[in-house]
């Protein structure tokens, strides 16, 4: 009788989850829709939808294939995403920035719906409670949607890790993940070698497959920009615009007091004026050693607000659970895996440019599942985490739902 109820209350449960993912869908895509249906255009990264595309046709001389580049809004995988919609789904001028932004936010709801119960599997309390802080939080709405989509792979990886799924199939996530966007790489890479220290810990002798499948995955996703179009696909560099841009809007409100210049007119006063020996970021940081670090104090400024809003209240079971890490053993990797990958954003972010909110919101689902997963873990021998989780899940998620989350970047 027991074993039957408890069978009967789980099924209950897990109808519950389904049906407020579904809602959240369905209320995110109501969300969608308040705003244009056009794409808007350039210098906007969501820019990346209308322009991409992968139709083989023919000039009348030869064969013209345009295949996305790394350093462009889009990254090469975001990128593929919308192109492969758009050839799939028919869509119009007007409504393809609804079609794609609604693709985008499902796929990371669902994403985060299965990391979570692979994460909690037997825990539909903390379940439900992280996946509202993740569809309250409003980042499923982001633009440009290339952000929401390098979620979901990230969501994808770790869900495919922890199974542990097919090898060959986790690398090609992790491929698609790295070359969503090109800040992206470097986390990557660094998570291809957490993935391969873990596995070799536990003894796997197919370790060696963490290295060779994502490394064979992303030859194969940019060889077709070297084969087809004959392009580097890495050509160009947005480090040097981003630190001149950032430098001069941090700076020009309280350089010019009676005429404000616009933002074209300051950064070409920066790169004239103020680094006029510097061709490149590398030549920035190496020639004007002081005014960048005085550059990286203002981005930390404004960085550490930005962490703050995207977290909330749960900044602090997030610490204590990384203060904690010794004592973690089940979820050790999915806890290094999201302090990796939220590492390796926020390092170049802060020294480039500075965090935006959009930027750490891509760790947001990996983080949650981390913090609520450990926290439980740990409380067999120390309560008190999982009690501080519950009391600052909570508090999150009233502030969230109370404020509508408001997303403001």
């Amino acid at each position: 009788m027991k074993a039957s109820t408890e069978r009967l209350a789980s099924g209950w449960m897990r109808s519950l989850e389904i049906i407020i993912l579904i809602v959240a869908i369905a209320i995110s895509a109501s969300l969608v829709f308040r705003s244009p249906g056009v794409v808007p255009g350039a210098p906007m990264d969501q820019h990346f939808v209308q322009t991409v595309d992968l139709h083989l046709r023919h000039n009348g001389s030869n064969w013209v294939f345009q295949y996305p580049n790394l350093q462009y809004a889009g990254g090469i995988t975001s990128s593929l995403a919308a192109g492969l919609y758009k050839l799939i789904i028919p869509t119009t001028q007007e409504t393809l920035n609804w079609h794609f932004r609604c693709f985008a936010m499902a796929a990371m709801l669902i994403s985060s719906f299965y990391l979570l119960q692979t994460a909690l599997p037997r825990h539909p309390a903390l379940r439900i409670t992280a996946f509202l802080l993740i569809a309250t939080s409003g980042f499923q709405l982001l633009e440009p949607s290339s952000e929401v989509i390098a979620t979901t792979y990230l969501n994808l990886f770790l869900i495919a890790a922890l199974k542990p799924w097919p090898k060959a199939l986790t690398g090609f996530f992790l491929a698609l993940y790295g070359l969503g966007k090109v800040e992206l790489t470097l986390g990557a890479a660094a998570l291809c070698l957490l993935w391969f220290l873990w596995e070799q810990r536990k003894g796997n002798r197919q370790a060696i497959q963490c290295l060779i499948f994502p490394a064979l995955w992303a030859a194969l996703l940019i060889l077709p920009a070297l084969l087809l179009q004959g392009a580097n696909p890495f050509a160009g560099s947005r480090s040097t615009v981003a630190f001149m841009s950032s430098y001069s809007g941090f700076l020009k409100f309280h350089q010019f007091q009676s005429t404000i210049p616009s933002n074209g007119e300051a950064i070409k006063a920066t790169q004239e004026i103020v680094f006029s020996r510097a061709k490149t970021f590398g030549d920035v940081v190496l020639q004007y050693p002081r005014l960048y670090l005085d550059y990286v104090g203002i981005s930390a400024a404004r960085s550490i607000p930005n962490i703050a809003s995207v977290f909330k209240f749960m900044l602090l079971p997030i610490a204590l659970v990384f203060l904690r890490w010794q004592k973690v053993r089940q979820n050790r990797f999915l806890l290094f895996a999201a302090g990796i990958a939220a590492l390796c954003i926020l390092l170049p972010s802060w020294l480039v440019i500075f965090v935006r909110m959009r930027y750490i919101a891509k760790v947001l689902p990996a983080m949650t599942a981390a913090t609520m997963a450990v926290a439980l873990e740990t409380s067999q021998t120390n309560r008190s985490i999982l009690r501080i989780t519950w009391f600052c899940s909570l508090l999150t998620l009233l502030w969230q739902c109370l404020a509508l989350s408001g997303y403001q970047d």
